[in-house]
């Protein structure tokens, strides 16, 4: 009988899952703020997953703590689940958003693979993952802010290419 339960919920996890990747991957329509807004997420991203990851761990060696948020998420009314299975419940919502955040990670990084090379790829790190101001990075790269905002948008536009394809060119 708890066998049961622990399957139910497992599927349901996964159908939650899917059905946010989903709702995520909907027409985009605009593509150039968009890969903006994964980048900026980029950073916080690695810090997510990696805390998550260790939560997992902690979890997975001692268990859950009795007045754990996420346990409300696993108890419907009428249901009463037992320990074992709120604590199957949270490893595997905790291990299906690792997963989506591993997954967007290595699209980032994959996108970034794209500009290896260019002259002006360092303001991509700059921009969006130390939050630099054009200026700065500007006096840093020694060249002007303008210079710096054209180099942006198009190395943005070819990261965008990647992560969206031709609906990027539209």
């Amino acid at each position: 009988m708890g066998r049961k339960k622990t399957e139910s919920l497992e599927e349901i996890i996964t159908k939650t899952v899917l059905a946010t990747r989903m709702s995520c991957a909907k027409e985009v329509k605009d593509v150039f703020k968009a890969t903006e807004k994964r980048l900026y997420a980029y950073p916080v991203l690695l810090v997510k997953k990696k805390e998550d990851e260790e939560t997992l761990d902690e979890i997975q060696k001692y268990g859950i703590k009795e007045k754990s948020k996420s346990i409300t998420r696993f108890v419907k009314s009428g249901t009463r689940l037992s320990q074992e299975e709120i604590k199957t419940g949270i490893i595997i919502d905790l291990q299906a958003t690792i997963a989506n955040d591993t997954h967007e990670i290595y699209k980032i990084e994959k996108a970034l693979e794209q500009i290896k090379g260019d002259e002006y790829e360092e303001i991509i790190k700059l921009k969006y993952f130390e939050q630099k101001t054009d200026e700065e990075i500007a006096e840093k790269m020694n060249c002007s802010p303008r210079t710096v905002r054209t180099h942006k948008y198009a190395l943005v536009g070819r990261i965008s290419v990647y992560l969206y394809g031709a609906e990027a060119l539209q």
